[in-house]
């Protein structure tokens, strides 16, 4: 048996796979500010505007193929894109973070307990 050892220079399979040449165009980083400046906007008290713009920059990155589909069909489609991106990571992480028990809370259901 002859074993062969695989290098990988990438420190994650999302950064195997990304794709920054669009992130890079200074119109869709346009269009991303604008995306993110909404929603930061409606999700104020949870999303900060730098985060938006960061995540949704990641979001064109990593899924290249998507969003190079939706900036063929105009800036407007890439920013409803990004926007439903943005929107869908808010959603999902809100959700898990409303399961979360706080330790108040942890505490008064011991208290009970005993």
């Amino acid at each position: 048996m002859n074993i062969i050892e695989i290098t990988n220079a990438y420190d994650s399979a999302e950064e195997a796979r990304s794709d920054w040449t669009l992130a890079s165009d200074p119109d869709v980083q346009a269009i991303a500010g604008r995306a993110s400046r909404r929603a930061s906007t409606s999700y104020g008290l949870t999303l900060e505007p730098d985060d938006a713009y960061q995540e949704a920059l990641l979001a064109i990155a990593t899924m290249p193929r998507r969003a190079n589909e939706a900036y063929a069909k105009g800036p407007g489609a890439l920013y409803q894109w990004v926007g439903q991106r943005l929107r869908d990571k808010l959603l999902t992480e809100v959700k898990h973070r409303s399961k979360q028990v706080s330790y108040e809370a942890n505490l008064d259901a011991l208290g009970e307990a005993e």
